[in-house]
């Protein structure tokens, strides 16, 4: 079993990875042969992170605008909320209060 040792400093991070998958295509496109190329679609990974509870999930793309859906659900998934999301409902809430 292989088992992800994590530094110091990436226990401080949640990281995504995007990936683009690349099978059944040539190796070079182009007029000039020199663009390396890939689909419209990929997965996008979150890495584990044992330190804040993260578990590794991934969630497909199907297209290039797919990307922040596909960002959105993952960290749905892992629970994470962004810490300007939370304080624009906390100033919103008061704003509601004082009307």
């Amino acid at each position: 079993m292989e088992t992800e040792i994590q530094e110091p400093k990436s226990l401080k991070t949640i990281s995504v990875k995007i990936r683009w998958w690349t099978n059944g295509l040539p190796e070079k496109v182009g007029a000039k042969k020199e663009s390396i190329p890939c689909w419209n679609s990929g997965v996008v990974i979150i890495e584990a992170n044992k330190a804040k509870g993260i578990k590794s999930d991934s969630e497909v793309f199907h297209y290039y605008e797919d990307i922040p859906r596909a960002i959105t659900a993952l960290l749905g998934r892992a629970k994470i909320a962004m810490m300007s999301d939370i304080s624009y409902e906390i100033r919103a809430k008061k704003r509601l209060k004082k009307s």
